[in-house]
């Protein structure tokens, strides 16, 4: 779902301390090509900057300074914060936190990032500003 909020003059958010206009919550700056790839229903406004909502309970994804929400469920992968396991790890290469555990836990075969790496290929990838919510 996308939301526009541009025409409440309250709803501009201030860009040095860019703070989602639903929770409150900082946010992280992110690419407008992360957003494009991730949100592909969505309207992105080419004269604007997005911000990832940095709060685990709030419903928003994406917030630009000029007050447009985009909530997470209009995102085609999940935000693995604001979300229960299985998510995502590793975007690129579609690792996820219960694979990761499974591999250190039950398999016994990891005890470093290296070992991680060559057992689920997690952190491997190159694409995460167009795979990952946050842009790296």
């Amino acid at each position: 779902m996308y939301i526009s909020l541009k025409n409440q003059k309250d709803s501009f958010v201030n860009m040095e301390k860019p703070q989602c206009p639903r929770c409150c919550t900082p946010g992280q700056r992110v690419m407008q090509q992360t957003v494009k790839s991730l949100c592909p229903n969505s309207q992105i406004n080419e004269d604007d900057h997005y911000f990832l909502c940095l709060s685990p309970d709030c419903a928003v994804g994406y917030f630009s300074t000029k007050g447009e929400l985009i909530y997470k469920d209009a995102l085609s992968v999940p935000i693995w914060f604001k979300e229960k396991s299985p998510v995502p790890i590793c975007y690129c290469q579609d690792v996820t936190d219960e694979e990761i555990w499974k591999h250190v836990a039950i398999y016994g075969c990891c005890d470093s990032l290296e070992d991680i790496q060559v057992h689920t290929s997690a952190n491997t990838g190159c694409q995460c500003n167009v795979k990952s919510p946050a842009g790296r």
